[in-house]
């Protein structure tokens, strides 16, 4: 069976080369593009584009009529099976001396993620959501990662870290996964208020075996090696490149979700 695939964040980086190597392997890719025009002189998607396996679609996930016609065109011939959201900041952050980084709006991840899970078809079956996370997003996680890094994660980018540990919750709680208190909860300028009943948002545990969270390590820009070790927990490793976590992202996906889906996984060297 061909997959049919929702990408949100793809035009660059762990989105980017996850599609590409989605749409390489036969599937079908719908992204939600601010500026499909990136994609002009990309000779790779161009060709998916004129196979008809890759649709650009102009949008922005902030916008709920927006994600509503992503989730229409990417539904309108088969049922979506996957939804790989992969959502990072744009722009460039501000450094302030008590916050660290700073970027705007700092609920993109979570707001995105929201839309797309309210907004997503019910019937006949719910789509497996993948979400991109980041290694030190939990007051948990944070005390397993490598010395040296304990300074960037607490202090230098613990406001975007705030993006991605409410993004997690989100999916704990659709997922009916255990929380672990210890984490606190995410800020109501991050989720919104009463975020737990929004309307359309999928019932707990309704997500139990078709979520998976990633956490990468460091991220870097290395060539793809096929070998990186991933495990449940943090797996205390430096860093990992783009293009392994979307290797394993692809893998996990079409090969081994009994092992990894259902769950939040880290992925380091």
């Amino acid at each position: 069976m061909s997959l049919n695939i929702l990408v949100v964040g793809g035009s660059r980086h762990i989105g980017y080369h996850s599609a590409l190597k989605f749409l390489d392997a036969g599937a079908t890719v719908t992204f939600l593009l601010r500026s499909p025009a990136t994609f002009d002189n990309d000779e790779a998607i161009q060709t998916h584009v004129k196979s008809g396996k890759a649709r650009l679609i102009k949008g922005d996930g902030l916008v709920l009529e927006d994600v509503r016609k992503v989730w229409a065109e990417a539904s309108k011939e088969a049922p979506v099976h996957i939804l790989l959201l992969t959502v990072g900041f744009t722009g460039t952050p501000k450094f302030r001396l008590t916050q660290g980084l700073v970027i705007s709006p700092n609920n993109l991840v979570t707001q995105c993620l929201l839309n797309f899970l309210c907004e997503m078809p019910k019937t006949p079956t719910l789509p497996k959501v993948v979400i991109l996370s980041a290694s030190g997003a939990t007051r948990s996680s944070r005390a397993q990662v490598p010395f040296l890094f304990k300074p960037l994660y607490g202090y230098l980018i613990s406001q975007p870290l705030q993006d991605k540990l409410a993004a997690e919750r989100v999916i704990h709680h659709c997922a009916g996964w255990d929380w672990n208190a210890a984490d606190g909860e995410p800020a109501e300028d991050i989720t919104g208020k009463g975020w737990v009943n929004k309307e359309g948002l999928p019932t707990s545990g309704s997500l139990k075996d078709l979520a998976m969270i990633v956490r990468p390590a460091m991220l870097n820009d290395g060539e793809e090696k096929g070998i990186y070790r991933v495990g449940a927990g943090e797996v205390g490793g430096w860093s990992v490149s783009r293009k392994d976590v979307a290797h394993f992202i692809v893998d996990a996906v079409t090969n081994r979700w009994q092992e990894h889906g259902g769950r939040q996984v880290s992925i380091a060297y």
